[in-house]
């Protein structure tokens, strides 16, 4: 409690709110939707000297209760506010921001100017990576697939094949009736869409990035021994809201069993960073975000949110001639950084469909993002006291270097050699290497 009050006095700070532009023009035309967004607070929290003498379950409760402590008294007052103007609202404590339904040009005029420092927006909206598809492919039945070859998955596994370690897949949901997926679920499941009880997916495109991380037949999975969890954050149309991926950024914190892994193949825009509290509170819970660099390519400076962002793994996609695919984003960042960090098969990637026992073929950043969690998940399994500096160091001190174009260096080469570069970012992982093999 005490941490409490003397973080809340620390933003008790008076200021004019603000209205964005677009959100007046989308009022004005009928829209009714608007996110107000307080300032943001993982910065104070990730100072507290409280929170970093803890670890493991008991600083992931603190850490909970901080936030929902903090953002309960900061969004008391505009909820109030909101309420007496007949408005709806939804409140997020994984990001300090309140969904409010209902408003007219008036109501916003008056919400607006309700004393305090926030922001009136537009909701964010993202896509899955879009993702090329071909029905029934051949040769499905292999010890292992190409990419999980290419990046030397089957030499990692006489030593782990993931064991131990429990992975979260936020996309359109994961086919818990799928051979290859059901005995790896770990009983952890959220939908904010469609409140389904069990994990669905219509679209198929979770199941496809499940099977690649841990899928356990046909040699599909990079790390088949591990176990998945899902939320929902991507509608059965592969389109997800801002205030839906946040709930199930909360959820991650709070699922049991809580994921070790978080992979998220979806993106949009460049230079947004309306994910990065949640990205920063997984952090300090010790969880891993691996996120799809995007399939905006092959032009620079292309990458796309979140996966632009600091604080975070994000992959592009290479093909099976370990050449970077055509249509993977390169960057650097909107601030002039490394994008992507690493790269992985992301080329005519074979994995679980939306049957029991069927088999798809897609390519996408999408899919290389899924190769690199499990990637992740095997190094975790063999290195259990591992955080995010020490997987990162091992996955960019020890990728494969594939013979790089004047198109991979013409984004931007960061050091004297042709790696790292705003293509390959380190170089194509490979998880035998990562793990000293």
């Amino acid at each position: 409690m005490k941490l409490l009050l003397v973080l809340a006095a620390s933003l008790a700070v008076a200021a004019a709110g603000t209205v964005h532009p677009a959100l007046s023009r989308a009022i004005q035309e009928g829209a009714t939707e608007a996110i107000l967004e307080l300032p943001q607070i993982m910065n104070q929290v990730e100072a507290s000297r409280s929170l970093s003498s803890l670890s493991g379950d008991a600083k992931v409760s603190a850490l909970v209760a901080t936030l929902q402590g903090l953002t309960s008294a900061a969004q008391a007052p505009f909820v109030q506010v909101a309420s007496s103007l007949g408005l709806e609202t939804q409140t997020y404590w994984g990001s300090n921001i309140i969904l409010v339904k209902g408003l007219t040009p008036e109501t916003l005029a008056t919400l607006a100017a309700t004393p305090g420092e926030f922001t009136l927006r537009k909701e964010v909206t993202v896509q899955m990576s879009p993702s090329v598809i071909v029905e029934s492919p051949q040769n499905i039945s292999q010890a292992a697939q190409w990419g999980v070859e290419k990046i030397r998955a089957p030499e990692a596994w006489a030593r782990t094949q993931g064991e131990g370690v429990v992975v979260c897949i936020i996309d359109t949901g994961v086919n818990l009736g799928h051979v290859a997926l059901a005995d790896a679920y770990g009983g952890a499941w959220s939908d904010p869409y469609y409140n389904t009880a069990e994990p669905t997916d219509q679209q198929g495109h979770g199941s496809h990035c499940t099977g690649t991380i841990l899928g356990r037949a046909n040699g599909i999975g990079v790390a088949p021994a591990a176990q998945w969890v899902a939320c929902r954050g991507l509608n059965h149309q592969g389109s997800g809201t801002e205030a839906n991926l946040i709930n199930c950024a909360q959820w991650v914190l709070t699922a049991n069993p809580r994921p070790n892994i978080v992979s998220n193949s979806w993106g949009g825009g460049s230079g947004d960073p309306f994910y990065n509290t949640v990205v920063s509170a997984w952090r300090s819970a010790g969880i891993i975000p691996v996120f799809a660099i995007g399939n905006s390519g092959s032009s620079c400076r292309t990458a796309n949110s979140p996966g632009d962002q600091p604080n975070l793994i994000s992959v592009g996609a290479t093909t099976d001639t370990d050449a970077i695919a055509t249509f993977s984003s390169r960057g650097p960042n909107t601030q002039g950084a490394l994008k992507p960090e690493i790269s992985a098969p992301g080329s005519n990637i074979v994995s679980c469909g939306t049957g029991a026992n069927n088999y798809v073929t897609m390519s996408g950043t999408s899919m290389a993002t899924p190769h690199t969690a499990g990637a992740i998940a095997l190094i975790l399994s063999a290195n259990p006291t591992y955080g995010f500096d020490e997987i990162f160091n091992a996955l960019t001190t020890t990728p494969a270097h594939p013979t790089v174009s004047n198109a991979d260096r013409n984004c931007g080469l960061p050091g004297p050699g042709d790696f790292p570069n705003q293509a390959f970012g380190y170089g194509r992982i490979d998880v035998a290497a990562a793990l000293g093999l």
